[in-house]
C-alpha cells in the first residue's frame, strides 16, 4: 500500500461495527483525518465520515495483522481508538507489536484482563475500599450454597461478555429469591457456567450514572464528563437507551471513579457505571469500560465536553483541560431501544429543555439511518 497520509495533520484510527464506532466517528470527523476500520455490512461503513478499511472482523485476534498493515499508509502514528471489548483484548496482548504504530494508552495486560471480569474488577475495588455491591461468583452448583452471604433480590449476569450468552440469554437478569436464581442457572449453565450474583441497588433506571475519563501515565485526569441515563433496554437491567448529562453529580462521581484509578494505578481511557441506591443513599460502583469507548460515549462530545478530543490533543502536546462544568445540557438516545423502553412500561421523562440527538439518524451523516431501514425492511420480507 502507499502512503496517503500527511505528516503534519492529526490522524486518528478508530476500530468497530457498530453505533459505539459511530458515535466516535461523528466526535472527531470536524478534527481530525479519520480511518475506519470495520466490516464492510456494518452500519457504521455507511457514514460518510472517514476513510474506509474493510476487514474480516474486528473482534478476532486477526485485527491485529491487519492494524499493522494498515499502519505502513501513515508517516507518524495515530491516534487508536477501540469500541469493542474483545478487541480491547487483542490489542492489550499484542500491544508489542502495535505500539510502534499507534498511539496506545493502556495499563498492564494484567490488569486491563482483571477490570474486563466482573469477578476481577469487584477483587480490585473491595481490595481498595471503593463502594461495590456485595457478590457472588456462580460457575457450579455448589456455589449456590454461598447465597446466603447476599440479600436478595439480587442481579444476575455473565463474567464477561460472550457470543454464546448473548445469542441465547438476557445481558443480565434480576432474581427474588433462591428458587428463581437455580431455575435460572439450570437455564444457563449448560450453555456458559461463568456468572456472577450480585446484590440489587435500589433504585430506577434514572439512578443509573456514569463517568467518562482519560488518565495519563500518572493516573491524573485529563478530562472528565458526567451523565446518567435516562431510560434502559430491556428495562433495569439492560443497556443505554436515553441518556443525559449529570453536572451536578459530576464532582462526586469524578472523585469516586479517581481514587480508585489512583489506587490501581490505571491509565487511559475509563468509563465507570454507578447507581444510587435510594435505600443507602449513596452511589455504588458497578462495573468499568476499559481501553474503550462506552456504548453512548457520543454524550460527552454532544455535550462540549469531547474527551476523544482531549486524547488527540494530548497526544499532540495540547494537554488543555475542557471543564465539564461548563458544557451543555443534551439528551443522546438510541432511538430503537429507547422506543422498546417506552413500549415497554418506562415512566421516566425526557427533559424537555434539552435538544436531543439521536444515536442514529443524523441530518448530516443520513446514511447510516437508511440502510438500517433498508436493512429491516429487506429482513421482514425474506
Amino acid at each position: 500500500m502507499s502512503t496517503y497520509l500527511r505528516s503534519n495533520i492529526t490522524h486518528a484510527v478508530i476500530v468497530g461495527a457498530g453505533l459505539n464506532a459511530l458515535g466516535v466517528i461523528r466526535s472527531l470527523a470536524k478534527h481530525s483525518m479519520l480511518t475506519l476500520v470495520t466490516e464492510k455490512s456494518a452500519l457504521v461503513s455507511k457514514s460518510r465520515y472517514a476513510k474506509k478499511i474493510y476487514v474480516s472482523s474486528t473482534v478476532n485476534e486477526s485485527i491485529i495483522d491487519d492494524l499493522v498493515t494498515l499502519a505502513k499508509q501513515f508517516t507518524n502514528k495515530p491516534t487508536l481508538y477501540l469500541t469493542e471489548e474483545k478487541t480491547v483484548e487483542w490489542v492489550s496482548l499484542y500491544r508489542d507489536r502495535l505500539s510502534a504504530h499507534y498511539m496506545i494508552d493502556f495499563s498492564s495486560h494484567d490488569l486491563i484482563a482483571k477490570l474486563q471480569s466482573k469477578s476481577g474488577f469487584q477483587t480490585l475495588a473491595e481490595s481498595n475500599n471503593s463502594p461495590v455491591p456485595k457478590s457472588l461468583v456462580v460457575k457450579e452448583a455448589a456455589d449456590l450454597d454461598k447465597v446466603s452471604c447476599l440479600m436478595f433480590p439480587c442481579v444476575f449476569k455473565p463474567l464477561y461478555h460472550d457470543k454464546a450468552y448473548s445469542s441465547r440469554f438476557k445481558k443480565a437478569y434480576k432474581v427474588e429469591d433462591n428458587s428463581e436464581l437455580l431455575d435460572l442457572f439450570n437455564q444457563i449453565s449448560p450453555y456458559f457456567s461463568d456468572m456472577i450474583l450480585q446484590e440489587w441497588i435500589e433504585g430506577s433506571d434514572e439512578n443509573i450514572y456514569f463517568c467518562f475519563a482519560y488518565y495519563n501515565d500518572k493516573s491524573k485526569v485529563i478530562n472528565s464528563f458526567s451523565g446518567r441515563k435516562i431510560r434502559s433496554w430491556p428495562l433495569h437491567v439492560g443497556g443505554t437507551a436515553s441518556c443525559t448529562s449529570a453536572y451536578e453529580q459530576h464532582d462526586e462521581l469524578l472523585k469516586l471513579t479517581t481514587d480508585f484509578v489512583q489506587s490501581i494505578a490505571y491509565q487511559g481511557m475509563m468509563g465507570m457505571e454507578f447507581k444510587y441506591d435510594d435505600n443507602r443513599k449513596e452511589f455504588y460502583m458497578i462495573e468499568p469500560t476499559v481501553g474503550r469507548t462506552d456504548y453512548q460515549h457520543e454524550i460527552a462530545a454532544l455535550s462540549g465536553c469531547n474527551i476523544l478530543l482531549s486524547i488527540l490533543n494530548y497526544h499532540q502536546g495540547n494537554q488543555l483541560k475542557v471543564s465539564a462544568s461548563k458544557s451543555t445540557n443534551v439528551v443522546w438516545c438510541d432511538e430503537i431501544s429507547n422506543a422498546n423502553s417506552i413500549e415497554a412500561g418506562s415512566t421516566a421523562v425526557t427533559p424537555l429543555d434539552r435538544k436531543v440527538y439521536k444515536a442514529l439518524f443524523r441530518l448530516s451523516d443520513p446514511m447510516p439511518y437508511i440502510h438500517s431501514i433498508f436493512t429491516r425492511v429487506k429482513t421482514r420480507i425474506f
